[in-house]
């Protein structure tokens, strides 16, 4: 679910491969729920901006509503009944979370659809075949070319065959890289990400992972530039510090003979000076070359004659490439994706965070949780419930007075409070000015930003209490919660 909800904020990047494979399968409901999706990001990034505007929020909320939701609607999603007419009675006003109810039910439809998109890509990932194309240019010059070389060719016997791509693969069978060749081989690896990663998995497995980082560091040294003197110098450094010891070049698994590594020494100006001083470009490129000797005579031919080769290419490193994606897409903190320099909301996570909060029974227990870590915070969940009343009161259209003297007590209560501090929740004071100073003026959306403020706070929470909560059972959870407060409270005194 987790790595579907991020490929589907990607997808206008990707050139929307899930959204067309939906609309290729024939399936109403699936191409239907993935163009909510997006309507429905549209909807959620208004109360974002900077500056809300209701009307626009409005008029979104309506589309979604006929578009997909309403009994009569163009491109229905299938929600329930229920669970349409819930939409349809807190449509005035719109809040954020009107529409998570469907949001959560396209997800668990759009599963389906992308566990399919998935073992079809993996199939065709397994069909994809090389296939060798010779190109020739047919000229006079090149013709006269040819006859030239046809000429040479009856003294072929007296020259040695040399490694080209056809019969490379015979030398590594037979356990030889040319010397030649071994750095242009690990130069190509560099460029190419994916045999660079079956590459080190392979040495991983075999315990030789230090030989590939080595050759790389240095590697990377002699493409810095003359002129960065002061980068130079801290790689050098770096270099020294990872691999010029005991446990590695001048060690018993060190890629350099005994003869060897004292020829360095030397060369270094000794043992003392290698410890203590800036290592010289001579003395790295020598490394460098024992390190690249290693790796061609017995790790090259190994992994590139090896027949588990292409299981690499087939299981580990599909999985790699995909936990990379999902890696990149985790950088979204967790279950919110920063938009426009915004955090915005839109995953399973959050929806069911929200609904832990409105359980009386898991939000007392998650206030307990959190007021060991500052009373402000479970300040935070009761303020969180009172905003949510106040919306549902907004939506059951009370009288003008109820309304507002329930925006009073929730101001006075949490915001400007008689009881110091005055600000009895964790949000800036900018924020709890405005409320206080414009409460008319922002009209139903008046905690909005004070209300996802709490929510972002409180959400770096939640995981950490499911796994607290994971290990006890339910009646064990409270007496915990109590003993560690008073444990808490004692260590103040």
């Amino acid at each position: 679910m987790e790595s579907m909800l991020q490929s589907l904020y990607v997808e206008n990047k990707a050139g929307y491969f899930f959204t067309r494979f939906c609309e290729k399968s024939g399936n109403k409901l699936w191409k239907n729920s993935t163009y909510f999706w997006f309507d429905l990001q549209t909807y959620h990034q208004h109360f974002y901006q900077e500056t809300l505007h209701p009307f626009k929020i409005c008029k979104q909320a309506q589309f979604l509503y006929a578009t997909y939701i309403a009994p009569s609607a163009s491109m229905g999603i299938g929600l329930q009944q229920n669970k349409k007419y819930e939409i349809y009675q807190k449509m005035e006003p719109p809040f954020e979370d009107l529409f998570d109810s469907a949001e959560e039910y396209i997800l668990t439809l759009l599963l389906e659809p992308w566990m399919k998109m998935v073992e079809v890509d993996k199939c065709i990932y397994e069909e994809v075949e090389l296939v060798e194309e010779t190109r020739q240019l047919d000229s006079v010059y090149f013709r006269k070319l040819q006859a030239l070389h046809q000429e040479s060719v009856s003294k072929k016997d007296e020259v040695r065959e040399a490694p080209t791509s056809k019969n490379k693969l015979i030398f590594y069978q037979r356990g030889q890289v040319p010397d030649e060749c071994t750095g242009s081989i690990l130069r190509d690896l560099l460029r190419n990400k994916l045999k660079l990663e079956q590459f080190r998995l392979f040495l991983e497995e075999n315990f030789a992972i230090m030989d590939l980082l080595c050759w790389i560091d240095i590697e990377q040294f002699r493409r810095m530039l003359h002129k960065e003197k002061g980068k130079r110098e801290e790689k050098s450094k770096d270099i020294k510090n990872k691999y010029l010891n005991k446990k590695y070049f001048f060690g018993p698994n060190s890629p350099a003979t005994r003869e060897q590594q004292e020829q360095l020494m030397q060369l270094g100006g000794g043992w003392g000076q290698i410890l203590h001083d800036q290592v010289s470009s001579p003395v790295l490129l020598e490394i460098q070359k024992y390190v690249q000797m290693r790796l061609g005579k017995k790790w090259l031919p190994l992994f590139l004659s090896n027949e588990q080769a292409g299981t690499y290419k087939k299981t580990k490193v599909m999985d790699i490439a995909e936990d990379l994606l999902i890696q990149r897409n985790e950088k979204r903190n967790g279950a919110w994706k920063h938009v426009d320099n915004k955090w915005v909301s839109s995953s399973r996570e959050i929806i069911t965070f929200r609904k832990a909060l409105l359980n009386p029974v898991t939000a007392f227990q998650f206030q307990r949780f959190v007021s060991l870590k500052g009373d402000l915070l479970g300040n935070g969940v009761l303020f969180w419930q009172e905003v949510q009343k106040y919306k549902d009161m907004c939506h059951s259209h009370c009288d003008d007075v109820t309304i507002q003297n329930k925006i009073t007590a929730i101001i006075n209560c949490f915001i400007n409070s008689a009881i110091p501090p005055a600000l009895q929740i964790d949000i800036p004071v900018e924020q709890a000015q405005k409320i206080v100073e414009h409460r008319r003026e922002l009209g139903p959306y008046v905690f909005r930003e004070a209300q996802m403020t709490i929510f972002a706070l409180l959400f770096k929470f939640w995981p950490k209490f499911c796994e607290f909560r994971s290990n006890l059972a339910d009646e064990k959870i409270l007496p915990v919660l109590g003993r560690k407060k008073e444990k808490k409270n004692w260590q103040i005194l």
